[in-house]
């Protein structure tokens, strides 16, 4: 009878063991069809719902074979872990490679909440505006016409110097528009709609999309300023001194002492440095501090035609219409002028003093919570300006992209105000100044305290 002695006697049966991950192991399970990914410290076989991802193959293979702890939480809703992810529990992780956070926070969990109820009471889709949409088409144009600009005015240099600028500028805001909200996924929650926008950036900046997804959204925004694990903040080894010195754990050479005049000026050669790391990276399989997975038959195809399609467009076409030393030129002169508009904007938000630069502990811990670190770790400005949010892709919002990276950049400027009173609720100092130039001037004065320290301590 139930509740009799033989049910107390009855003896229960040992499920089986749980199975331990160490992170190498989990890094081979990376495959579509053995994809494992770990969160919070468990491993998931999530192999049987790579194809119905309803954010696409590609991007569940991105983070197969990985920790995808602070990804999985800033690109999904609150209940999704246990409408989806729970059930593929398969064992346990029992060390890492990159820094773990510890859990969430008071903070993070009511802003998200905060954020996603003000999208969902006034009917607004986190990665749908049409005006954005008009904006990447609007940038493009502009972007072919200053090209073509730059082939009739071929005979003028002061004009075509002058077309060149806006062709380097207007690849750059394609670059901080299309490409930067592709590479988040935040265009519509159609896969094929956020990679034909992107793959502009293969097929006529001829830089690779998909390497540049592992760099930026894998590395750079789950660690960012992270030493040995944002990969936007590595330099050379200690016995080979880099180009540049931006953190303190950095030996000082003489040479850095007027590095906040020469470096800027390099920064006009990002895009070439960009496209030939590019084969570095898919034959190494890292990009700096981030593995990558094997890529696939079609990723392999876009990388190629995609250089070979940026030649053609950028150089042969213009050489039918133009000496070949004018092609060379007026290339060097847009390489320039977008490169450096895009690395300084990059810069001003995360490679100042004036922000936090973690370290983990001895095991690869961080005592802060996840999104308290991406506060405190960037700088925002401006963000009442409508010029400067739109002509530096909304960078200038770079708190709100950290923390809602899947929401499409014109939505930053509504919800920058919802992150400001509670980051002012719960203590947390958000960190701003009110104008582009100040932004600028902090990287700059960075660059000269680091490249002066070892002076002015002297002094």
């Amino acid at each position: 009878m139930p509740g009799g002695n033989e049910d107390r006697d009855t003896e229960l049966v040992p499920g089986p063991p749980v199975r331990r991950f160490t992170w190498k192991e989990l890094s081979q399970l990376n495959t579509r069809e053995n994809a494992h990914v770990a969160y919070r410290g468990k491993v998931y076989d999530v192999s049987s719902f790579v194809s119905r991802h309803p954010g696409g193959l590609e991007q569940i293979l991105l983070g197969a074979g990985r920790d995808i702890t602070q990804l999985f939480e800033s690109y999904h809703k609150t209940d999704t872990f246990k409408n989806v992810l729970e059930k593929y529990y398969v064992g346990e992780l029992i060390d890492n490679e990159m820094p773990v956070f510890p859990e969430r926070g008071e903070f993070y969990v009511t802003l998200k909440k905060r954020v996603e109820t003000y999208f969902k009471e006034n009917n607004i889709d986190p990665k749908v505006d049409y005006w954005m949409f008009f904006r990447y088409f609007l940038f493009f144009v502009l972007l072919i016409f200053s090209q073509a600009m730059v082939i009739y005015f071929q005979d003028s240099w002061i004009l075509g110097i002058t077309c060149s600028f806006f062709w380097g500028f207007f690849s750059a805001l394609v670059a901080m528009t299309c490409t930067h909200d592709s590479s988040h996924f935040a265009i519509t929650h159609k896969p094929w709609v956020w990679k034909m926008v992107g793959h502009v950036h293969d097929f006529y900046q001829g830089c690779s999309l998909h390497t540049w997804i592992y760099q930026h959204t894998l590395g750079h925004h789950p660690y960012t300023n992270i030493d040995g694990a944002d990969p936007d903040i590595v330099t050379a080894a200690s016995d080979v001194p880099d180009i540049r010195r931006i953190k303190w754990q950095q030996k000082w050479l003489p040479r850095y002492f007027y590095q906040h005049v020469y470096v800027p000026m390099l920064y006009c050669f990002l895009g070439i440095k960009t496209r030939l790391q590019d084969f570095h990276i898919v034959f190494t399989k890292r990009n700096s501090t981030i593995r990558l997975n094997p890529l696939i038959l079609r990723q392999w195809l876009i990388l190629f035609a995609g250089k070979i399609s940026h030649c053609i467009i950028r150089f042969y076409i213009p050489s039918l219409f133009m000496p070949l030393s004018s092609v060379l030129f007026y290339n060097l002169i847009a390489e320039m002028s977008g490169s450096y508009w895009l690395a300084l904007i990059f810069q001003t938000s995360h490679v100042i003093s004036e922000v936090e630069w973690p370290k983990p502990d001895k095991d690869n811990k961080v005592h802060m919570d996840w999104a308290e670190l991406q506060v405190a770790t960037t700088q925002d400005y401006a963000t009442d300006s409508w010029f400067w949010t739109v002509f530096t892709g909304a960078l200038n919002h770079q708190t709100t992209h950290h923390l809602f990276p899947g929401v499409i950049q014109s939505h930053y400027r509504l919800i920058t105000p919802i992150i400001k009173k509670t980051c002012e609720e719960f203590g947390i100092k958000y960190h701003y100044v009110d104008t582009t130039k100040e932004a600028l001037g902090c990287h700059l004065e960075h660059l000269r305290r680091l490249g002066q320290e070892e002076v002015d301590k002297d002094k």
